[in-house]
């Protein structure tokens, strides 16, 4: 009797120990694959990495070519200043003074036009904030949003609640 229930117990053990040699298998082979896997996206990672850096000094390259054409027509235009200067007798601190003149007066347009863009990416962002209040309004009231027939302004802003709009 105690040999049998050794016997059975032994038999037992077997099957759990194949059970257990099958699992290490199939986790083995997970392993490996997920390894495999690991490897291909790192592998892409830096692929892609290196077309990216490709791309960038591309474009520096491209851009470093247009700053050297700009410089190159700025001394001539500055030449052609001086030239026109010379020709017209006026003195280094007249020329000078208007020089400063032209170059606060470029600043302040600048200014205007960095002014007016933020102006009017928050007019957009306002007028999109107010047509999600309203549609949202028309949803609660059992109105299809689409009888609206506002479309928001497509714009560089996010869609996150501003604050503009009171609902």
């Amino acid at each position: 009797m105690g040999y049998r229930n050794a016997k059975g117990s032994l038999e037992d053990i077997q099957k759990r120990l194949a059970n257990i040699k099958k699992e290490k298998f199939a986790l083995e082979d997970k392993k490996k694959k997920a390894e495999t896997e690991k490897n291909d996206m790192y592998r892409k990672f830096e692929i892609a990495i290196k077309q990216l850096q490709g791309r960038a000094e591309f474009k520096n390259e491209i851009l470093e070519r247009k700053l050297a054409v700009f410089q190159r027509d700025l001394e001539r235009k500055e030449m052609t200043l001086r030239e026109l200067v010379q020709r017209s007798g006026l003195d280094q601190a007249t020329v000078d003074n208007i020089c400063k003149n032209m170059e606060e007066a470029i600043e302040a347009k600048n200014s205007i036009l960095r002014n007016l863009r933020y102006s009017l990416a928050h007019a957009i962002k306002a007028y999109n904030d107010a047509i999600r209040v309203y549609e949202a309004k028309l949803l609660e009231f059992g109105i299809p949003a689409d009888e609206l027939g506002i479309e928001p302004l497509v714009t560089n802003t996010s869609t996150m609640p501003a604050g503009l709009v009171a609902a």
